[in-house]
């Protein structure tokens, strides 16, 4: 009779509201601890249980009424107006996790005012630069890019903007932190430019200002790049590199009266990987040729006399100039910009034909040549297309070759009609109340499923008697199954403890079902809060002392798994729950 007291009065505990002692691996997080922010909650239990039954928040904060409670959020928010230490509670019941309980303490703070001074520019590809936050006793620091410093100072290494959480909690203000590389001014050659030609002086430069000065006037121009235009004269940029200084650079482009003949280098070009292009200046008249190039990279430098003669071979992508001498007089000038391809690849995959559909191949590389083939030939009108994109109308082997410049690409694919679309639920069942049953669906060709209540997990856990019934459709069609199940008052039924006194007394020292009946294939185990089996047993009248190979084992939450077969209708049954180790 004391046995059965205690068992009754661990079960009143809990139903009366008193909280067991959740399992380590699950917390509450939260975004941040400033008064007046919007906090965001979150926990890891719904990594385990991502559609619960029943989710209840208390945000420990009464003076906020009805917003202190969130029910049926699995990422509340809430805002705190007063400073202070609140506790927060999430309460979780689950069909396979069971009941959770879980509580955090967060101490909500006013944001510490702090000025980290003007934004900073230094110069120099890469540097350090020291940022010093409040130093608080014992707080923790969180920077906001930098998760291995941990105290009140940090060291910038890359640009970027910085500020620091203490104890969760931003302070007031931001900071700047930028690395300028040292400008590589070079406005080119001094130049005598035919009537008519176009020419744009460039002086782009990171983190920069510009000023621009033609024969000492200044021009008011505070751009990087400045169009040259007749008569030309001396040109002077000054440049401020925000961290490194002052910088100049001086030319003279000057304009002929003779008339510009035609010159143009042709458009940017895309080259593909490892291609040698040759860039050819046609220009009537042309008695010399200067080529230069420059990377890609603002700060890349400028190579000058790469070529003399009218053709060059390009090995690497950058900008690609010529200044073509013409008939002694003056100069033309026009540039390309050369870039290569990565290594883009064909990449079909094999796939599925719903009949009576159609599969667009798209293998555009550019302009270039596109021969495809297939096994069997499709029809009349596919057999000999040149175009990038490709329609299959049938089942085959497709192959394609792409030319584009010297570049060759390849691949193929097969093609199959697959229509099936299958669906089933396992057949109508009954159970016993307060048992749960989990509905697997047999599912061919499809991940799209709909149950009766619009959700879409691949399983669904049934507690009541009803009507279930699933859809599922791919691009071929639906289908739908469905299954009754009842739930009946049992007279007999798996009724476990949910906690227990392996302590030696003779009262609930055992954890065993209270009664076995109508029960075969019967199987319980048990596991720590690491998902370690610690317990195995066959026998429903043999039970768990809380040892595990003789050793006691510490007070805590412990979690069970029973299995077994109805005799009277063949029904299996699953259960899971949890067990407070006590002594």
């Amino acid at each position: 009779m004391k046995k059965i007291f205690s068992i009754l009065f661990f079960l009143w505990l809990i139903h009366a509201g008193q909280k067991l002692q959740a399992q380590t691996m699950f917390i509450i997080t939260h975004s941040t601890t400033c008064a007046g922010t919007v906090v965001e909650f979150n926990s890891n239990v719904f990594e385990m249980a991502p559609f619960p039954n029943q989710v209840n928040w208390n945000f420990g904060d009464p003076a906020s009424g009805i917003l202190n409670t969130a029910n049926g959020i699995l990422q509340p928010t809430h805002t705190y107006t007063l400073p202070g230490t609140y506790i927060v509670t999430l309460h979780v019941v689950d069909g396979g996790a069971g009941t959770i309980d879980l509580a955090d303490t967060i101490t909500i703070v006013t944001p510490m005012v702090h000025n980290f001074g003007p934004d900073v520019f230094l110069c120099g590809d890469t540097g350090t630069y020291i940022l010093n936050a409040p130093v608080v006793p014992n707080a923790l620091y969180e920077w906001n890019d930098d998760t291995t410093t941990i105290g009140p100072v940090l060291s910038v290494r890359e640009s970027g903007t910085y500020t620091v959480k203490i104890n969760g909690c931003a302070v007031t203000d931001t900071i700047g932190v930028f690395f300028t590389r040292e400008p590589r001014l070079d406005l080119g050659r001094n130049h005598l430019m035919c009537q008519g030609e176009q020419l744009t002086l460039n002086a782009a430069s990171e983190n920069s200002t510009y000023q621009w000065f033609l024969n000492g006037v200044n021009l008011n121009v505070n751009q990087a790049q400045l169009p040259v235009i007749a008569p030309g004269g001396q040109y002077v940029v000054q440049v401020n590199a925000m961290g490194c200084g002052s910088y100049s650079d001086t030319v003279t482009i000057n304009f002929s009266s003779y008339a510009a003949p035609v010159f143009n280098l042709g458009p940017d070009t895309l080259l593909c990987p490892r291609e040698i292009f040759t860039l050819t200046a046609h220009v009537a008249g042309a008695s010399s040729y200067a080529w230069s190039s420059k990377g890609l990279d603002v700060n890349d430098v400028v190579a000058y006399n790469i070529g003399a003669d009218s053709s060059i071979r390009i090995r690497n992508e950058g900008r690609y100039w010529a200044f073509v001498t013409v008939a002694k007089q003056c100069e033309v000038v026009d540039t390309m910009i050369v870039r290569y391809r990565g290594n883009k690849q064909l990449n079909f995959n094999d796939t599925a034909l719903c009949r009576g559909s159609t599969l667009v191949l798209d293998a555009d590389f550019g302009t270039g040549i596109y021969k495809w083939e297939s096994i069997p030939p499709q029809r009349d009108d596919q057999n000999n297309t040149n175009q990038s994109t490709y329609y299959i109308y049938s089942p085959g082997f497709y192959t394609v070759t792409a030319q584009v410049g010297h570049c060759i690409f390849k691949d193929s694919l097969n093609v199959y009609f697959n229509d099936t679309l299958k669906l089933s639920l396992p057949r109508d069942t009954t159970l016993c109340r307060g048992e749960t049953f989990i509905i697997r669906p047999v599912v061919q060709n499809t991940s799209l499923i709909t149950w009766q209540d619009g959700t879409h997990e691949a399983v669904y856990t049934a507690t009541r008697t009803g009507l279930y019934s699933i859809t599922a459709e791919n691009g071929c069609g639906r289908d739908t199954a469905e299954m009754n199940i009842v739930f009946d008052p049992c007279p007999c039924a798996l009724l476990l403890p949910n906690a227990f006194t392996p302590n030696g007394d003779g009262l609930n020292d055992i954890f065993r079902p209270l009664h076995a009946c109508d029960m075969a294939d019967y199987r319980m185990i048990i596991f720590n809060s690491y998902g370690e089996q610690i317990y195995f047993s066959k026998d429903p009248l043999e039970g768990w002392d809380g040892k595990r190979k003789g050793s006691l084992l510490n007070m805590g939450n412990y979690v069970w798994h029973v299995s077994y077969t109805k005799p009277s209708n063949g029904q299996q049954v699953k259960k899971q729950g949890n067990i407070l180790l006590l002594r």
